[in-house]
């Protein structure tokens, strides 16, 4: 209880106003604060952060080596990006010269169960074993050439021909962290009608 007079108690009631005030103001900080905490944490798990890719630069002159994909032994091939150990993607510009004409060929690891069945009105993927994936390739270029500049987005990238080259290329880009979003919903379903398993 407070009794006070004249200007002491005016003193008062402003000081129980800024305490009031004051209450009011860290509260709000709190609540702020709190709420943008639950907002970043959502953010930083449903998104890939900033430090998440690696820029690089590399270029050089190789000469090709036998295919390891092809029984004949006529292929000729060089992977100039290699399968990471991190399955990451590698996504830039890629700039070449070759003494002979090649193709440039993308590769993406094929992220589902290789031995899935699926029906065959959907296609066929076909796949090579990279170090135990199985990956997909996709030819870059119209037809094979001595030069070019492709932009391209995988796991892999390799210069192929069927005899032998040499091949002068830079590559700038980077290394990315990559996300898997697999969805086979429809061509299962199919599936499973076709062979009476649907429930």
């Amino acid at each position: 209880m407070i009794i006070l007079i004249g200007n002491n108690l005016f003193l008062i009631n402003m000081a129980n106003k800024i305490s009031l005030s004051l209450v009011s103001f860290i509260f709000s900080v709190l609540v702020i604060f709190s709420l943008s905490n639950l907002s970043h944490s959502l953010v930083d798990n449903s998104t890939i952060s900033e430090n998440s890719f690696k820029e690089i630069s590399i270029r050089g002159t190789i000469s090709s080596n036998r295919d390891a994909f092809q029984d004949t032994g006529l292929g000729q091939s060089y992977f100039i990006l290699p399968l990471r150990d991190d399955n990451a993607t590698y996504s830039g510009t890629f700039t070449f010269t070759s003494t002979k004409p090649i193709q440039i060929q993308s590769f993406n690891i094929l992220s589902v169960n290789n031995s899935l069945k699926l029906p065959i009105q959907y296609g066929t993927l076909y796949t090579v074993p990279i170090n135990g994936s199985f990956l997909v390739s996709s030819d870059l270029l119209n037809q094979p050439q001595n030069t070019g500049t492709v932009q391209f987005s995988g796991n892999v990238l390799r210069a192929f021909a069927n005899e032998p080259f040499i091949i002068t290329y830079s590559f700038s880009g980077k290394i990315i962290s990559s996300v898997v979003a697999n969805n086979l919903s429809s061509a299962l379903n199919v599936y499973k009608e076709i062979t009476g398993t649907k429930t």
